[in-house]
């Protein structure tokens, strides 16, 4: 071996451990003189809030939005109507519109996991529309986080989750486009009343509306307007100390409601066409929100064989944004064509550009189930 080279070898260990040595006596001296602060990623020092935050930091998008579908209740009441709920501690509690139970003191709730159990209505406001439903065999389940700090802002990602048309644990997304609206639904008054584009329909009603950044609820869907594709939320904060005080004390009698006397406000009995068009706003909504793997499994099998989930997503990589501005649906030889006025915001040469297209969706039942059979589009003229 060279000497030289023996000499520069022997060196630089030397050295390699004097800095190793110096390092480890800095630690020690700085260690002994700097006063201990907590970290943040010690669960242990952690309050309830800086521990939700790191936990959501852990998790997908997708994965949020799946614990958030856990916690989300179908209802079922004896005249027929459909309703959603939440849960909202974990007790057993379940928040929902007082539209949905009216005139019912006990109601058969259904969890994600298609649990069936009977609910008790508790609590049933005869001016606001929010309800509040006790079910014992939910105790111990984890609850909705409520934001109830801050109110919503115009353009507010927000998420409808509920059971639109009797299809369960369905997502929609949109914006906040709208704050502090009022008006009057007999027997109930809404006023501060918040504003989304996200598409709902009968059996969203009581279901949360959430926030798409932090997950939690800032709203309780309770009304909408089909043909203008809009949703109307209590926000939550305004209506925590009414569930909070039948909570504490429950009614112990329940009021009538004479204008749901005769049929349920929500029954569930889509017409073909509704179904249809249902299917072509989940479709969208699920790529608006990029959940992919839902929107794939709404196509028909003939559809899917023509292509991999791999090619599928692949086509929207440079999409922005994709939302419905308008939609027709009608029978077609036993199928429904759904055709819609689609807004796609794509980035092309790195630059946003926004497009409107004419959508055709041919629905089809295929076991059971409404799924896309043909899906064209092109640019509009």
């Amino acid at each position: 071996m060279n000497k030289k080279w023996t000499a520069s070898l022997v060196a630089s260990i030397l050295m390699i451990g004097l800095t190793l040595w110096g390092g480890v006596a800095l630690k020690q001296y700085v260690s002994g003189s700097i006063k201990q602060e907590p970290s943040y990623l010690i669960t242990g020092g952690l309050d309830a809030d800086k521990e939700d935050f790191l936990s959501q930091l852990s998790m997908t998008r997708e994965e949020a939005l799946f614990e958030a579908q856990q916690k989300v209740i179908q209802i079922e009441t004896p005249i027929g109507s459909i309703g959603s709920g939440f849960i909202y501690n974990n007790e057993g509690a379940i928040v929902t519109n007082a539209h949905v139970v009216a005139n019912a003191s006990e109601v058969t709730v259904i969890t994600a996991d298609s649990a069936r159990y009977t609910g008790y209505v508790k609590g049933i406001s005869e001016t606001t529309d929010v309800a509040l439903i006790q079910v014992d065999e939910l105790s111990g389940r984890e609850p909705m986080q409520l934001e109830t700090e801050k109110e919503a802002q115009l353009l507010d990602q927000v998420l409808a989750l509920g059971s639109p048309l009797g299809f369960q644990n369905t997502v929609t997304s949109g914006v906040v486009d709208g704050t502090n609206r009022s008006f009057v639904i007999e027997p109930f008054k809404y006023e501060n009343i918040d504003q989304f584009t996200a598409a709902i329909s009968p059996g969203n009603s009581g279901g949360p509306l959430l926030n798409a950044d932090s997950m939690k609820v800032i709203g309780l869907n309770s009304a909408e307007e089909p043909d203008q594709n809009l949703g109307y939320s209590i926000p939550i904060a305004d209506v925590v100390d009414l569930i909070d005080s039948w909570i504490a004390e429950p009614m112990e009698e329940l009021p009538t409601f004479d204008q749901y006397a005769d049929q349920p406000a929500d029954a569930i009995t889509p017409t073909m066409e509704e179904q249809a068009a249902y299917i072509a706003q989940y479709y969208l909504s699920s790529i608006e929100f990029g959940d992919y793997v839902t929107a794939y499994s709404l196509l028909s099998v003939s559809v899917q064989e023509e292509f991999t989930f791999a090619v599928f997503k692949d086509q929207f990589q440079n999409l922005l944004s994709i939302s419905l501005k308008s939609s027709d649906a009608f029978v077609v030889s036993g199928d429904v064509e759904v055709r819609a006025s689609v807004e796609k915001e794509e980035l092309i040469n790195n630059t946003p550009e926004k497009t409107l297209f004419n959508y055709r969706f041919l629905i089809t039942e295929e076991n059971g189930q409404y799924k896309i059979k043909r899906l064209e589009s092109s640019e509009e003229e």
